[in-house]
């Protein structure tokens, strides 16, 4: 699987605090890779590949099809407190093609 986007972290400490803190950047990436792929019949699509240096480890992060609708809806919210309204319409446009 390739991926578009990839981070390069010192620690785990960072990426769970990236998960746990709710980072703007990684929700902006999420968001716009589901919104380029909205229409695709892929059942994976590949966000962000992200690897930890003191683990050596690589984490990739993924959006299931099926999982496509419960994806923009979590982001919605992340989106709306970060008051990025443009994202939030293209995020609605795409959940009500979703739900047709």
């Amino acid at each position: 699987m390739k991926f578009k986007h990839k981070w390069e972290l010192a620690s785990t400490d960072e990426l769970e605090e990236i998960f746990s803190g709710g980072k703007k950047e990684l929700s902006d990436i999420i968001v716009d890779v589901a919104l380029e792929n909205i229409k695709t019949k892929r059942k994976t699509i590949p966000v962000i590949s992200i690897y930890t240096q003191d683990t050596d480890m690589i984490y990739d992060i993924v959006i299931a099809r099926e999982d496509m609708t419960e994806t923009l809806e979590v982001n919605l919210d992340t989106m709306v407190d970060y008051e990025d309204y443009e994202r939030c319409a293209q995020i609605q446009k795409a959940l009500d093609y979703l739900k047709k």
